[in-house]
């Protein structure tokens, strides 16, 4: 008898095959979120609250992350997810009003220009931390004249 392949594996049209250290630890996306965002959120709490404070909200926030990480991965952006989760453990923390002069502004208009204006992070690099589109960073620093004068 004639040697035979075997048959290719069975793959659904609908759904990727998942192979690689994503699919088998599933931890792997939540440390990459922090191997790679950590030091901003960091530097964002620090921007807000005291040392040790800043740390506990950073840590409650990866906390959450973690409890519902399939939820975070499964959301439109989980950039936007992770950001708004370490926003609210932040100010929650800091207390009402923690950006005070320009706490009239939206959350994101707020959060662009202290990522930007204070952090000094790139234009693309808020929208990516924030998972907001890199277009309306922009949009939101242009119109935002004389708020951003206030922090400049």
């Amino acid at each position: 008898m004639p040697a035979t392949t075997p048959p290719p594996a069975r793959t659904s049209p609908h759904r990727p095959q998942r192979t690689g250290a994503a699919f088998l630890d599933p931890d792997f996306g939540l440390r990459a979120l922090h191997d790679l965002n950590h030091d901003r959120y960091l530097r964002y709490a620090a921007l807000l609250l005291p040392a040790a404070e800043a740390y506990q909200a950073i840590k409650a926030a990866y906390d959450e992350l973690a409890e519902r990480w399939p939820r975070v991965l499964a959301a439109r952006s989980p950039a936007a997810c992770a950001w708004q989760t370490v926003r609210r453990r932040v100010c929650a923390l800091a207390g009402p009003h923690p950006l005070g002069s320009v706490s009239h502004l939206s959350e994101t208009q707020q959060d662009v220009l202290v990522l930007h204006l204070v952090l000094d992070l790139p234009k693309a690099e808020v929208a990516a931390l924030t998972g907001t589109d890199p277009a309306t960073v922009h949009a939101h620093l242009r119109s935002l004249g004389s708020a951003a004068g206030h922090l400049a």
